[in-house]
C-alpha cells in the first residue's frame, strides 16, 4: 500500500515537472481567457461569466460526484477520451481558420475573432487535459482519486461545452455581419 503512494507521488512530481516547463506553460492562455469574460460596457470581469464558465461547471460536477455518486466507468472513460480527441482535432482546424481571419479591417470584428481564438485555444487545452484525465481514470483503483478525477473530467466537459457554445455564437455573429456587408 505504501508503495502505491510513493508511485502516485512520483507520478504527480513527474507530471508537474513536465507541465511547469516554460516552453509549454499555458497559464497565459487562461489569463487571456479570463479577459474574454470582460463586460464591454464596464470593462470589468463579468461575475456572471465567471459563474457560468468556471464556478458552475465545478460546482455541478462536485454535486454529481459527491451527492449523486456519479462515477466514470471504463466504457464512459473511453467514450470521453474519443470525444475530447474529436473536439481537440476540430479546435485545431478552427484555430487555423481564425488565424486567416485575424486581418479583418473592422476593429470590433477583429476583437471578436481574437477573443474567439483565445476560447478555441482554451477549449483545445481543456480537451487535451480531458483526454489525459480520462485515460488516468482507467488506471485508478483508489476511490478518492477516482472521485477527484471524475469531478475534474466533468468540470472540463462542462467548461468545454460552454466555450463551444460561445465560439459557435461568436462565429455566427461574425458570419452574419459578413453576409450583411456582402449583400450591400
Amino acid at each position: 500500500m505504501k508503495i502505491d503512494y510513493i508511485f502516485m507521488a512520483l507520478t504527480i512530481v513527474c507530471i508537474l515537472s513536465m507541465l511547469f516547463n516554460r516552453k509549454i506553460n499555458v497559464a497565459k492562455v487562461f489569463i487571456e481567457q479570463l479577459r474574454v469574460f470582460k463586460d464591454n460596457r464596464t470593462q470589468k470581469i463579468s461575475l456572471l461569466d465567471i459563474l457560468s464558465f468556471v464556478i458552475c461547471p465545478h460546482l455541478l460536477s462536485a454535486i454529481m460526484v459527491f451527492w449523486y455518486d456519479f462515477h466514470v466507468e471504463k466504457e464512459l472513460a473511453q467514450v470521453l477520451t474519443t470525444a475530447f480527441s474529436l473536439i481537440f482535432t476540430l479546435m485545431l482546424a478552427f484555430e487555423t481558420i481564425l488565424v486567416g481571419k485575424k486581418s479583418s479591417v473592422n476593429d470590433i470584428e477583429r476583437e471578436v475573432i481574437n477573443q474567439t481564438f483565445i476560447s478555441v485555444v482554451s477549449a483545445s487545452i481543456f480537451s487535451l487535459i480531458g483526454i489525459f484525465l480520462s485515460i488516468m481514470i482507467l488506471f485508478t483503483s483508489n476511490d478518492i482519486v477516482a472521485k477527484i478525477l471524475t469531478t475534474l473530467i466533468l468540470a472540463l466537459s462542462f467548461m468545454t461545452i460552454m466555450l463551444l457554445l460561445m465560439i459557435i455564437k461568436r462565429t455566427f455573429k461574425v458570419f452574419m455581419r459578413e453576409n450583411v456587408n456582402s449583400d450591400k
